[in-house]
């Protein structure tokens, strides 16, 4: 449907002549295709998504693996952050774009809408069928991790849970810590296991 909405626009401009186009582009400004698309998707078009990120989950601890992922891709050209995400949440992302060696983008305007938080772009259109991430958390409860462990992201957890998480989903690795001996003499204890009781 947006194709023919898209081609009809085409076609009733391409019908106008020269005169007439240089009077609309004056009084309205140049015609910008997919207009409403661009809004949700912070600037640009859908099919140049590889992932996206709402905002929600950019502001999690964690650091999504699969945005690494899609970073690795050699189709991902950069990273577009939505601005109005405070910044303590982007960071994490800015410093991995940084080491990956990719361009990033914050950007903010206010008539972004909808929930987009962060994108790995592309400069051709490609053909991802699903450019969304699923909630970490609910990802996870799906593989079998327990509650406490899933909480637990981005502390130090025991040997034991550490190898658990890493069963469930390796890629998880970058999100938690082990506990240390030294950890143990200062009387640190595994958060997970204080959830579990």
């Amino acid at each position: 449907m947006d194709k023919d909405i898209q081609s009809e626009t085409i076609s009733n401009w391409a019908r106008k002549d020269n005169i007439e186009q240089a009077l609309m582009v004056g009084m309205h400004g140049i015609t910008e295709f997919k207009h409403d698309e661009k809004v949700y998707y912070l600037g640009e078009f859908k099919e140049n998504v590889i992932r996206l990120l709402s905002q929600q989950q950019v502001a999690e601890v964690v650091i999504y693996p699969e945005i690494i992922h899609a970073l690795k891709d050699k189709r991902a050209t950069k990273m577009i952050i939505n601005g109005s995400i405070s910044i303590r949440f982007i960071e994490k992302y800015e410093k991995l774009a940084r080491k990956m060696h990719k361009p990033y983008i914050v950007r903010s305007e206010p008539e972004f809408k909808g929930s987009t938080g962060l994108m790995v772009i592309s400069d051709e259109a490609i053909e991802t069928q699903i450019i969304t991430v699923e909630d970490r958390s609910v990802r996870l409860k799906r593989l079998g991790m327990p509650s406490a462990l899933i909480n637990a992201v981005g502390k130090k957890v025991c040997k034991k849970c550490l190898q658990q998480i890493l069963e469930v989903d390796p890629a998880e690795e970058s999100n938690y810590n082990e506990l240390t001996l030294l950890d143990r003499i200062g009387g640190e204890h595994c958060p997970a296991h204080q959830g579990m009781k």
